[in-house]
């Protein structure tokens, strides 16, 4: 099979298009003949460049940690363990399943390649109403997404939510399902384009924090009441006090990235005296894959794609990610060539 070979950290042009042995499921594993994975800022561009190390990434590696495709082949089975049938459509969850080590497309090959190895357990049907792009773009995000906003910032009717980077991957789906918990949604963005995205997508207001200022409009747009939580997955240091200060009495503000920092500067008084809850995760429950995957299937997630390549082009993707030049996902089709 062709695959993108990772054998030493750097810039995109240590990334190699190459031959590899076809992959042999184990037992509970199936093969999957990857139609799309995303090009994330840190699982791919960082830990590509090295800038992951805390991870402990595996070389020589495959990068791709929310391949979507059409299983193949099975491994022996396992009891207790449902098996995908051949020909069947699933997206992969990053997460080990029994038996494996590691993070897809981190500790072991992952899904930048025209097939992968992945635990039953850890595939799940592609609903009919989402093509194999969308598909990934939803397992990636969508599920702790779900966990951000539901499971750790317990979201509401009638919340005042505040989505910093309401374009980008994590925080457009942030958006949408907090309009489906019947919150009332600002979006923030750098650019007026960017925050005409998240609008787009469902928010009651926006704000361009490129030539507003964030902590004024919001508060002048919740009538001096802030916000009662804020979904960030920044860490911007300049947009990040802002957001701090407009948060209302008793707020929560979850976070589940760090590529716009990650050290940010923290009012202590502030969140003693306003009673913040400040919450991180990067994960998600299977409640929250299951939520978001039904969520998608039924239509109510929208996911926003930029531009798909072919997995031969895979250092042009890299390159495009790093540029910041694009608010939707990037998405490598090894089926393209």
């Amino acid at each position: 099979m062709k695959a993108a070979i990772l054998r030493e950290f750097g810039p995109p042009e240590v990334l190699r298009y190459e031959d590899v042995p076809d992959p042999v499921p184990g037992a509970g594993q199936v093969v999957v003949r990857v139609h799309a994975t995303t090009v994330n800022r840190v699982l791919n561009c960082g830990v590509r460049a090295g800038t992951q190390m805390q991870r402990k990434p595996i070389l020589p590696l495959v990068l791709g940690v929310d391949p979507s495709g059409e299983v193949v082949a099975q491994g022996p089975a396992v009891d207790g363990v449902t098996m995908p049938p051949v020909g069947s459509r699933v997206s992969v969850l990053s997460r080990a399943g029994p038996g494996e080590k590691g993070m897809l497309g981190v500790n072991r090959w992952g899904g930048d390649a025209e097939l992968v190895v992945a635990h039953a357990t850890m595939c799940f049907p592609i609903a009919d109403g989402l093509d194999y792009h969308q598909a990934s773009v939803v397992i990636r995000h969508c599920p702790t997404a779900f966990h951000l906003m539901y499971t750790m910032g317990k979201v509401k009717a009638e919340d005042w939510v505040l989505v910093m980077g309401c374009s980008g991957g994590l925080g457009s789906i942030g958006v949408q399902i907090a309009k489906m918990a019947g919150a009332k949604v600002i979006g923030a963005a750098g650019s007026a384009d960017r925050a005409q995205i998240g609008k787009d997508l469902g928010a009651d207001f926006v704000v361009n924090y490129g030539e507003q200022d964030l902590t004024e409009e919001i508060l002048r747009i919740t009538d001096g009441h802030g916000v009662d939580l804020v979904y960030d997955n920044i860490a911007n240091p300049k947009t990040f006090p802002k957001a701090f200060a407009a948060m209302a009495h008793d707020s929560r503000l979850v976070t589940a990235g760090a590529h716009g920092g990650p050290i940010v500067p923290l009012d202590c008084f502030k969140l003693y005296d306003s009673k913040i809850t400040i919450m991180g995760s990067a994960g998600s429950t299977m409640e929250n894959v299951r939520q978001a995957l039904d969520a998608a299937g039924r239509g109510k997630i929208r996911v926003n794609i930029e531009k798909v390549f072919p997995l031969s082009r895979i250092r042009e993707a890299h390159r495009l990610i790093e540029s910041g030049a694009v608010p939707g996902k990037v998405i490598l089709d090894p089926t393209l060539g």
